[in-house]
């Protein structure tokens, strides 16, 4: 009969260590989870007061790219025929091969624009 009532009370003793080391300890987590998510605000990446400029540049396909350096007054070399731009539009490096030809009974630089070997 000791024996019974030693295993009862023993299976109760861990059943209650049991309940009170799991659930506060759950509780603890879910609070900190809670107050990470919380406090965890999204910010930008352009810090404040900073004004980011990009300059539209419109290909022969009429579409628009948008660089960090404006391209239409760029000088190119004349070892160079190419220039390799990341698009802040299509996320992604092109290359710019700007020709001079005649639109419209005038004669003006358009832009082919391709992309880039870095973007595979």
């Amino acid at each position: 009969m000791e024996m019974k009532e030693l295993l009862k009370s023993s299976k109760i003793y861990l059943h209650l260590v049991n309940l009170i080391t799991t659930y506060p300890v759950m509780y603890h987590i879910l609070l900190g989870i809670i107050l990470i998510l919380m406090l965890n605000n999204c910010s930008t990446t352009n810090p404040q007061g900073h004004i980011e400029t990009n300059y539209p540049l419109i290909d022969t396909r009429l579409r628009i790219h948008k660089y960090k350096d404006n391209i239409q007054w760029k000088l190119l070399p004349l070892n160079k025929k190419k220039l390799t731009h990341y698009c802040q539009n299509h996320f992604q490096w092109e290359d710019i091969r700007p020709t001079y030809r005649k639109v419209n009974e005038e004669m003006k630089w358009v832009y082919r624009v391709s992309k880039n070997k870095k973007s595979y």
